[in-house]
């Protein structure tokens, strides 16, 4: 028969361990909350091209949400040009701030991208987000492997030799096609990035078409 002593150190034994098993449970549980907040993600598709829904809450909340979409590419030495998926090496991914369904920006026309595109801004447009929208869609553009030229003087070409992109400043943030490759993008206040992303969404929309129905 176990002496009392005996039976005090089970029973601190017992104790001990629940204890240890009870902060084991508890560090699982903050870890996994931990990792399922600092990255979230679902997809959806819009038109035909595949989209991320990705939550960064590292610093929230709120958490930051950002929405990435991908091109096939192929690296050309230093740089990374859209390929067809066949001969791809990489995707390459483009984040936007704006989910493409919900982005409320009217688009009267079809991109044509060709290979020199020539951007003119008849305004400053100096906001916060400016710096970031002109890097994405350069970006757009230098993949597709297309010379961005910004001159103040140019204006839409008839013959289509090259993409002509007018910043103007609207009552309402939306995009006209004005030429065989010319656009007005109007630009309503600060709301810079909803012009050039649903510029660059629909520009998605029209790549990812030409992939998958014929070479590229």
């Amino acid at each position: 028969m176990a002496s009392h002593e005996d039976r005090i150190k089970k029973e601190n034994k017992t104790l001990r361990n629940i204890i240890i098993g009870i902060a084991i449970l508890c560090i699982l549980i903050i870890l996994f909350v931990f990792m399922s907040n600092r990255t979230q993600s679902s997809s959806f598709t819009y038109k035909g091209v595949k989209f991320e829904t990705v939550k960064f809450c590292d610093s929230g909340p709120p958490c930051l949400i950002l929405y990435n979409t991908s091109l096939p590419v192929r690296s050309n030495g230093t740089d990374y040009l859209v390929s067809s998926v066949a001969q791809s090496t990489n995707n390459y991914i483009f984040y936007l701030r704006n989910d493409p369904r919900t982005l409320n920006v009217g688009f009267n026309g079809t991109p044509v991208y060709n290979s020199n595109v020539v951007l003119k801004y008849d305004a400053p447009f100096v906001c916060n987000d400016s710096a970031l929208a002109g890097a994405n869609f350069n970006l757009l553009y230098q993949t597709l492997g297309a010379n961005v030229i910004n001159d103040q003087n140019a204006t839409c070409d008839p013959y289509n030799r090259y993409t002509y992109i007018d910043f103007l400043p609207g009552n309402e943030t939306k995009i006209e096609q004005v030429g065989p490759a010319c656009y007005n993008i109007y630009i309503k206040g600060c709301e810079v990035l909803k012009g050039t992303e649903k510029y660059m969404i629909e520009t998605f929309v029209q790549v990812n078409d030409e992939l998958y129905n014929q070479s590229y």
